[in-house]
């Protein structure tokens, strides 16, 4: 059986309230799910708590997905919006800028200079403030672009450019220091 059709018949399953069905589901996309979350929350146990609420959400809500869109494009989408919300309950540091914002200084260290891991890097992410943290994990890991940030987070485009490149030098001084 291919996997949209394995997929269907799991969607179906979980519709018509299938334990097995959703446990089956749950295995499959779990993992997948808690490292996007995982990004953009910071920590491992509050990240595996928003994976469980978005699976919570994506089992009440399967009604919304229409069958011919991406199943995991539509769990995955529901999962970040889920750790994002979860980001604004624990810690709502958003900042938005004025309109006469001025672009950040670039005297930080230079990234080609800079020589790092994938660990580091990681270990960085996890030091950021938490809008510095999700504007750079919607942007370099879930591949949204500023718009479609700026739409999620409800700020404007300037102040999700502003706070990217606030949140890039960061993680590079974050990185440098180590």
């Amino acid at each position: 059986m291919k996997m949209e059709e394995t997929n269907a018949h799991l969607i179906e399953g979980c519709r018509k309230g299938n334990r097995t069905a959703q446990l089956t589901l749950y295995k499959q996309f779990a993992q997948r799910l808690y490292v996007a979350c995982l990004r953009i929350v910071g920590n491992a146990p509050e990240a595996e708590e928003a994976m469980q609420d978005a699976f919570l959400k994506i089992f009440t809500r399967l009604d919304q997905y229409h069958d011919g869109q991406c199943f995991e494009a539509w769990m995955h989408r529901i999962a970040v919006h889920t750790a994002i919300d979860y980001v604004r309950r624990q810690t709502p540091d958003w900042v938005e800028l004025s309109d006469n914002y001025a672009e950040p200084d670039n005297d930080g260290p230079d990234e080609e200079e800079l020589q790092y891991s994938v660990a580091q890097v990681k270990e960085a992410c996890k030091k950021l403030p938490a809008g510095y943290r999700v504007i750079l994990s919607l942007y370099l890991f879930e591949g949204y672009d500023m718009e479609e940030i700026a739409s999620i987070l409800k700020i404007q485009p300037p102040s999700v450019r502003s706070q990217y490149l606030r949140a890039k030098r960061k993680l590079l001084d974050i990185i440098a220091a180590n």
